[in-house]
């Protein structure tokens, strides 16, 4: 039997599950509503006017029983005398004794007909376990279970440590369903995969958890991609359910952090893989905007466009009942002292909140975080809410300008020009620099210990970490730092320059170029300009730098952190289309001496092939092929055709083919067409218990086979039958699962008494 204590609910979750509990139980529906705080009514059985049932349910979990008897004695027993129900039941989280129970029953008699319809803490979990659906569905209860946390911790995912499932945990606590829970789950029963899209701050990654909790309860394995799609390939492709999730996909600020990845058919290869299985589910989330980006910038994506696949969280789809509970429920389960609670709930406030235009869920969390707002008096905190609701950005600047050293703020101006994820060493490195700069321009001290102070002082609240075997990897604790200390560095040119002439890596100078904000615009790239030698001297001094972006590898089913390189020609790609933009004579110079480095690498066969094809689409793109990179385009040529590994190979051939196709001859053309073909045969021959295998190699060769003019539809279809037998066989030695999608039970109908009835539980 379950033995939960149930205080990683609120009073609202409570009362729904005990109602699901009770239907289940006695066979028939109730009528929910709120009528009011002084109605005495949680919800009811009515069939006729003589014959009705009353239940009520009293989430004491912090408090004794003699405290819950004094207040149903004082205040619930005149408002059960006037109702005069037929049948009343009481529902409480506190343990009962039979003893209690028989004092409750005298107290409520006749209405309360026997001790059987007083549930306490173990009566319910006798319910859950008699009911094993409800418990499943009701995720804030069995995933706050430590037993069963572990056995998540260690069974049923890869690649995430206990610092993300404890947040994941703490997000489930506030999580109210919405329409969007429903939209995401037929999206995925169809396709397979879905796209999570919205403003920052929406719920977009709390509804990917919640996805993610639903599959795991599913008997899915969870995977956490950080670094690229890549990740997804790296780890064992057994045959077992796997739910894929993949956070800010496109990067939370800009497509910058994707630039030398060249993942937009790496991604849609792994698409099409989860579309044809049966096992696996793919979840993406993204900024729309960044969404509607990237479709301008890949031509593939804007090709498959994904419409179908795409769940846009938008503020309409919060009711207004939906918005109330979240409130409710970060103000719950918040360590505000009460004179805070208190000016919310004075004169009704937090209806001005709920119904307020800019009502974002990221804002009622960083605003109901007491160490966020200690600084504010309870007299003026509904003010600063509102103020905070209007600018939201605003919530950061306190602290940062008031509260935060030189040193700490200079660690997180330096972290906006790194990626979102970074070790702990390489952060170090970046400050220091930026730090002595600093100190040289305004004439302060340094001292050998500025950085571990500045990273006490913001970890926890600016910036979070864990570790990755050896490694500290820091991130951004929440995207909205970012976001506001993005907006700062743009207002202030001058440190903008100053992080330009000390940057490090060649990410840092590649993140402020391409960096875009919410309209579109790049947030940095006009100040940049104004200095253009200056960031060309910058790039150049880091071209051939460590990269500091990180990516997940795999060691012995042992995932960590590690560094993702970048190749040559991925950062040659981008310093021509920096030197064409700056029209300046020293960005020409470093062009120039690029692609004769590439040149040599082209040679000595140590050019990486798909971001090589990257770097010829941009010369192409910005008309900068000319006659004098003939000979160039003809060693490429030769590099292409030789040493075919695989099919991806043939991709790449293909690709630079379609770019130049002067450059390629009828007879070089045929040979590669006899090589994929002998590929293709010889390739068919193998014995792999991996679907996704198949599925992979059927989609290379079909894009492959097309490009080259061949047909090999037959090849393409044996593959993809040898993955669905696979996959069958599967499903009959491990059984189907069904999955259960389930209503949130929310009208769009809220009137102002129904928000009054919940609010008034917190006084």
């Amino acid at each position: 039997m379950p033995d939960y204590d149930f205080r990683s609910l609120s009073p609202i979750d409570f009362e729904t599950t005990v109602r699901d509990l009770l239907q289940e139980e006695l066979q028939i529906r109730f009528e929910s509503f709120t009528a009011g705080k002084d109605k005495g009514i949680d919800f009811r059985y009515c069939p006729s006017a003589d014959k009705n049932t009353i239940v009520q349910c009293k989430h004491y979990v912090e408090s004794a029983i003699d405290v819950l008897f004094r207040r149903l004695q004082k205040s619930e027993l005149e408002k059960v005398i006037k109702l005069k129900p037929t049948r009343y039941i009481l529902a409480t989280s506190l343990g009962l004794t039979p003893a209690q129970k028989d004092s409750i029953k005298i107290l409520f008699e006749p209405f309360i007909i026997s001790t059987a319809d007083i549930l306490g803490r173990e009566d319910i979990n006798n319910l859950l376990g008699k009911f094993p659906k409800i418990e499943k569905r009701t995720f804030k209860l069995w995933f706050n279970s430590m037993p069963i946390f572990e056995e998540i911790l260690h069974g049923k995912v890869k690649n995430i440590s206990r610092d993300t499932l404890e947040r994941i945990r703490l997000h489930a606590k506030y999580y109210v369903q919405n329409e969007s829970f429903q939209k995401a789950l037929q999206i995925l029963d169809k396709q397979h995969f879905c796209i999570i899209a919205g403003i920052p701050g929406i719920g977009k990654t709390i509804l990917a958890e919640m996805l993610c909790l639903y599959y795991i309860d599913q008997e899915y394995e969870m995977v956490k991609i950080t670094g690229d799609i890549s990740e997804a390939r790296t780890l064992d492709h057994t045959i077992q359910k796997r739910i894929f999730y993949y956070d800010d996909f496109l990067g939370q600020t800009s497509l910058a952090e994707k630039f030398n990845k060249n993942e937009d058919q790496s991604l849609l290869d792994f698409i099409f893989t989860i579309r044809q299985s049966k096992l696996s589910k793919l979840i993406l989330t993204t900024r729309e905007y960044i969404l509607n980006q990237a479709r301008l910038a890949y031509e593939k994506i804007a090709r498959e466009r994904f419409d179908g696949e795409t769940c846009v969280i938008d503020l309409s789809k919060y009711t207004r009942m939906n918005r109330a509970k979240i409130l409710f429920n970060h103000i719950y389960f918040s360590d505000l002292p009460m004179t805070y609670k208190e000016a919310l709930l004075r004169k009704r406030h937090y209806l001005q909140i709920i119904d307020h235009k800019n009502y974002n869920p990221r804002i009622i969390d960083l605003m109901t975080q007491f160490h966020r707002i200690s600084h504010i008096s309870p007299s003026a905190y509904f003010e600063d809410f509102m103020g905070h609701l209007e600018n939201p950005l605003e919530i950061w600047r306190h602290a940062f300008e008031e509260q935060l050293s030189r040193q700490a703020r200079h660690v997180l101006l330096v972290m906006v020009t790194l990626p979102e994820e970074i070790f702990l060493e390489d952060l170090e490195e970046a400050f220091h620099i930026f730090h002595s700069h600093q100190a040289k321009e305004y004439n302060f001290e340094t001292t050998a210990d500025d950085f571990v102070r500045a990273i006490k002082e913001v970890e926890g609240n600016f910036l979070s970490s864990e570790k990755s075997r050896d490694n500290t990897v820091i991130r951004f604790h929440n995207p909205s730092v970012r976001d506001f200390l993005e907006k700062y560095l743009s207002a202030n040119d001058r440190v903008l320059h100053a992080l330009i002439e000390s940057a490090t890596f060649f990410d840092q100078g590649l993140l402020l170029w391409e960096s875009k904000g919410s309209d579109g615009s790049y947030t940095f790239r006009k100040a940049v300009m104004t200095s253009p030698r200056q960031f060309i001297h910058s790039v150049n001094k880091t071209l051939n730098s460590k990269s500091c972006r990180l990516i997940n590898r795999g060691e012995n089913k042992v995932v960590f952190k590690a560094r993702g390189e970048s190749s040559f020609e991925a950062r040659s790609a981008f310093v021509v289309a920096v030197a064409a933009a700056l029209d300046d004579e020293s960005g020409v110079s470093l062009y120039r001496a690029v692609l004769r480095h590439v040149e040599d690498r082209i040679v000595s066969a140590q050019a990486n092939r798909e971001d090589l094809v990257s770097l010829f689409k941009e010369l192409k793109r910005l008309n900068l092929v000319t006659q004098a990179e003939r000979e160039l385009l003809e060693k490429a040529e030769q590099f292409f055709m030789t040493d075919f590994d695989w099919f991806e190979d043939f991709r790449y051939f293909c690709d630079f083919s379609e770019l130049f196709p002067e450059i390629i001859s009828d007879a070089d053309r045929m040979t590669v067409i006899k090589e994929f073909e002998e590929m293709v045969c010889s390739g068919l021959d193998y014995s792999d218990n991996d679907p996704d295998v198949y599925r992979n190699d059927a989609y290379e060769i079909d894009l492959v086979s097309k490009k080259l003019g061949l047909d090999m539809s037959d090849q393409v279809k044996e593959l993809e039958i040898k993955a669905d037998e696979i996959e069958a066989e599967a499903e009959l030695s491990r059984g189907e699962i069904d999955g259960e999608y389930w209503s949130s039970g929310i009208s769009d109908y809220c009137a102002d008494s129904d928000i009054v009835s919940i609010f008034s539980t917190l006084i």
